[in-house]
Parts: C-alpha cells; structure tokens; sequence
C-alpha cells in the first residue's frame, strides 16, 4: 500500500504503460482526489505552456489519470483528513496544506508515501512517514522502467 502524489502518478502513466493497472491494483495505491485536478494541469501545463504535447494527447493524458485511480486506486477526498492535523503539518513542516495533506493521509492510514516533491520527501520522515522518490517506489514494486 502506498499514498501516491501527482509528481510520481503522472510519470508512473508514461513509465509502465498499460503495467501500471495492474500495479495500481496490486499494491493499492491510494490518491487524493487532489491528485486528478494536479495530473490534468500537468497535462495542461505540458501542452499549453510548455509546447511538449498537442491538445489531443493532453485530454488523452488527463482522461486517462483520472480513468485509472477511478478504476485502480483508493481515492481519498480532505473530509477523510483531520483538518488540523493537515494544517499542523503545514505550519510544522512549513510545507503547503496539499503537500501536509498527502503526508496526513499516509499517517492515518500507516502507508509510505511516493513523491518526488521535495518538501514531502524531505518532511515526511520527521513525521514518522516512510518516502519513496520515483525510482526506489519502482524499485520497491519491482518495475523496471519502460
């Protein structure tokens, strides 16, 4: 079981391919429902801003994140979380409140979390919370990079 931020689920899509249902399944990722809206503007991002992608592949991009944790992942909303213990972790870490809401969400539920954001990485462990950046969660799962 693993919380799963936005900067490991989008590459992960790109990565494993079609693997990635079956992964999602077998080590029961957990997503904020955060999650979808970052993983769609990532896609946005990537092709407005960025000119990396056309539109196609961006709306592709985004269809699929969010047809995946629908179908593959635990979606978590900020009702499930203790408000103040997510802002306690902000103000603590001095980390954003969508940052503390991913290492809240691994606390309550005694999961490690993935990111490769490095204000989680960095105060998820003084928080008593496993982390894994994208390559040790490959490595952790046993998934080779595409």
């Amino acid at each position: 079981m693993y919380v799963v931020d936005t900067s490991v689920y989008v590459p992960l899509i790109g990565l494993l391919r079609g693997r990635l249902r079956r992964v999602m399944s077998r080590h029961r990722f957990h997503i904020l429902d955060l999650t979808l809206y970052e993983a769609c503007n990532v896609f946005w991002k990537e092709c407005a801003k960025l000119h990396s992608i056309d539109a196609e592949t961006a709306k592709r991009g985004c269809r699929l994140a969010v047809t995946l944790a629908a179908k593959y992942a635990i979606l978590h909303g900020l009702e499930e979380l203790n408000p103040s213990k997510v802002v306690t972790i902000a103000i603590e870490e001095g980390i954003t409140v969508y940052d503390a809401s991913y290492i809240a969400l691994a606390k309550q539920l005694g999961a490690p979390i993935a990111s490769n954001d490095r204000d989680i990485l960095e105060a998820a462990p003084r928080q008593n919370v496993r982390a894994y950046s994208l390559e040790e969660l490959l490595e952790a799962i046993g998934e080779q990079q595409a």
